[in-house]
């Protein structure tokens, strides 16, 4: 019997809930929030990335198989629940946990917050580099401990390194995607928790508007914070709202206050919300339709996704 191929196109956006958002033929319309026209593709043929999911294990060899196959068995679950949601059934407290690890995945396994920990990490690696080298005697010792620990010569003036290193402009540093991808899973569970404690609406798309997807579909802001402010925003946060459009006929609409259950959303709350799809996505938003109208205020929000920044 002939060996299969390891799997290296990983979508990190399901496939099945991209069919949710296809037009009779089954045909998604990828709208690019670059000045790029719009284009045609199948929920197989769009939001992947070859290898995505792939890590190098202890014997130097390339892992393709085990976190893609352990995630496409949970999206097997995951189709389940969504199907009895929008059949309006009402969920067990097992379905509800795994709607709860749905939504969380939805929010890890994007490319966004696997690059927004790679950039937040290197700041805090630069941080550190920057008061470490600021403090002379201590910064000595570390480089002689270094040497006498590795059997390694730094291979320049220390006090050279010191003064190179104070200054973060003098160079970058790059977090291994690997890293960032397992360190972004490894948030799942917790996630999770946070929302299966949270008050899920499903607010049912109109005949005038469908929900519309993107890369990032997960998005959770709170109306009433100051962007200015020097705090963040915080799922455990009261008045934090969270989105996610299920399908182009439901959206799941996640708070702390709010009723919830199946809803007959209005026109404004369908736009609404259309709109914060929109904003979370950083380069590519689905559609079953093609329009000039969508492509325009796609492109409105160019650089508009949620970029985390350390202080």
């Amino acid at each position: 019997m002939t060996k299969q191929k390891p799997k290296k196109r990983h979508h990190y956006i399901p496939v099945f809930y991209l069919n949710g958002f296809t037009d009779k033929n089954g045909c998604l319309y990828v709208y690019d929030k670059d000045n790029k026209p719009v284009f045609e593709s199948s929920p197989e043929g769009i939001a992947y990335e070859n290898h995505y999911f792939s890590f190098m294990t202890p014997h130097g060899e390339k892992d393709s198989e085990t976190v893609e196959n352990n995630v496409m068995s949970l999206e097997g679950e995951f189709a389940k629940v969504i199907k009895k949601i929008h059949n309006c059934e009402d969920l067990t407290v097992d379905d509800r946990m795994i709607f709860a690890l749905f939504i969380a995945s939805m929010m890890v396994r994007v490319p966004n917050m696997r690059d927004n920990i790679r950039r937040s990490t290197a700041e805090m690696i630069k941080h550190m580099s920057v008061f470490m080298s600021s403090h002379k005697n201590n910064f000595e010792r570390m480089m002689e401990k270094y040497e006498n620990d590795t059997g390694k010569q730094i291979g320049m003036n220390v006090e050279e390194l010191r003064q190179w290193m104070r200054n973060p402009d003098n160079y970058d540093v790059t977090v291994d995607k690997e890293y960032a991808t397992a360190m972004a899973l490894s948030l799942l569970e917790d996630f999770a928790k946070v929302f299966f404690q949270m008050k899920w609406a499903f607010l049912k798309a109109t005949a005038d508007y469908k929900y519309i997807t993107g890369d990032n579909p997960l998005r959770y802001v709170d109306p009433t914070h100051n962007p200015h402010s020097f705090y963040g925003v915080g799922l455990a946060n009261k008045n934090i709202e969270v989105s996610l459009p299920l399908s182009k006929e439901i959206c799941a609409f996640g708070s702390w206050k709010y009723r919830e259950g199946h809803m007959q959303a209005n026109n404004q709350h369908v736009k609404h919300l259309n709109r914060m799809t929109v904003i979370a996505s950083v380069k590519f938003v689905f559609a079953d339709t093609k329009s000039e109208t969508i492509d325009r205020f796609v492109k409105k929000y160019k650089g508009s996704h949620p970029v985390l920044v350390v202080g």
